[in-house]
């Protein structure tokens, strides 16, 4: 059955940091492996957005124990949740090694080469026709396709 609360944000990759951090790796005291992701874009003509041009950054942490995902009433995985406040739209998500470490490849691996665009797509569910600031979006799907000038 479908759902008609899901919408779908899409955004070119703008920029990504692959960032080891070995204090990290050291410190126990956070238990994260210090390996992440972040890539940044910019989401146009959006309706949920009121079709203003909407930053968005997401952060892919690499950790070692594949992640418990919540489900919605319908069975879907939730992959995380997505954050809107005045500045943005933003998230954080857990990412097993093997999925991390072929995600990175393709993503970096991708980026370098001119005239291909990384392409993202990630789909939320709202009650709502508008996202309000300071609230939060379940993210049940998010893809990345590799564009080329044509």
């Amino acid at each position: 059955m479908p759902n008609n609360n899901i919408h779908t944000l899409k955004f070119s990759i703008n920029n990504w940091q692959h960032l080891y951090s070995l204090k990290d790796a050291i410190s126990k005291t956070n238990e994260e492996s210090g390996k992440s992701l972040t890539i940044t874009g910019t989401i146009r003509n959006n309706d949920l957005l009121q079709n203003h041009d909407t930053n968005i950054e997401i952060i892919f942490k690499q950790v070692e124990q594949f992640p418990d995902y919540e489900k919605t009433q319908n069975g879907e995985l939730i992959l995380g949740y997505l954050s809107k406040t005045d500045q943005g739209v933003n998230t954080t998500l857990d990412i097993n090694e093997s999925i991390f470490e072929e995600m990175k490849k393709n993503l970096i691996e991708y980026a370098d080469i001119d005239g291909i665009h990384i392409v993202i797509s990630c789909d939320v569910i709202n009650n709502n026709d508008i996202w309000q600031d300071n609230t939060e979006l379940k993210i049940i799907s998010l893809d990345y396709a590799m564009r080329g000038d044509a």
